[in-house]
């Protein structure tokens, strides 16, 4: 006992000390804790048994904002997902990104609804893309007649146009894109003149 009072450190942070004997620890070392708040600055001074004094300048949270507030890019991306995906899919993609929960957990489809109801983001609707004139790339592969990785191709050459919030996020095509590139798709014509030579498709 005498070496934990003389170690006021080494009985902090002692495996055995709970949360009940820091509190008793801080009760017979401090005087007074004097706390001032200006401009938006926190200035608090402690003082010590015997004389001495630490002054802190903690940080304020903003309003609404803790310690474990979830980043604002990983806030901004579950605004856009949730129009693209279900809460399940979210969970999954940010997962998948190493983006974890303000407390560092693992995102799960209980955790997306909870955050997007705590920041007032609608739940994703399937009719939202039809509504926006969008399609998938699953999609426009379907109108072009070709599989999914050539319109993937089409996409990253710019042949039509997509795009793509983050990596693993579903790609968004405007319907008008696949109008305007079905319209400017040339015909077409036959490579011989001779009616009897067939010709293949390579996808």
């Amino acid at each position: 006992m005498l070496q934990l009072g003389a170690d006021l450190e080494l009985a902090w942070s002692h495996p055995a000390a709970t949360a009940a004997t820091r509190k008793r620890i801080l009760r017979v070392a401090l005087h007074e804790i004097v706390v001032r708040i200006e401009g938006g600055l926190i200035e608090m001074v402690l003082h010590w048994q015997g004389g001495d004094h630490t002054v802190l300048n903690p940080k304020i949270n903003g309003a609404g904002k803790h310690r474990w507030t979830v980043p604002e890019d990983t806030l901004l991306l579950i605004r856009e997902l949730a129009r693209l995906m279900p809460d399940q899919q979210i969970a999954r993609l940010l997962n998948r990104a190493g983006k974890p929960t303000g407390r560092g957990n693992g995102w799960t489809k209980a955790r997306v609804c909870s955050f997007r109801n705590h920041h007032g983001i609608a739940v994703y609707r399937g009719s939202e893309w039809a509504e926006r004139g969008e399609i998938t790339l699953e999609a426009a592969a379907q109108i072009m007649d070709v599989s999914v990785m050539t319109a993937l191709r089409m996409v990253r050459r710019g042949i039509i146009k997509g795009r793509q919030l983050c990596r693993g996020a579903p790609w968004v095509i405007k319907v008008e894109d696949m109008a305007a590139y079905r319209e400017q798709k040339p015909s077409r014509r036959s490579l011989t003149p001779d009616p009897t030579q067939q010709s293949f498709r390579f996808q």
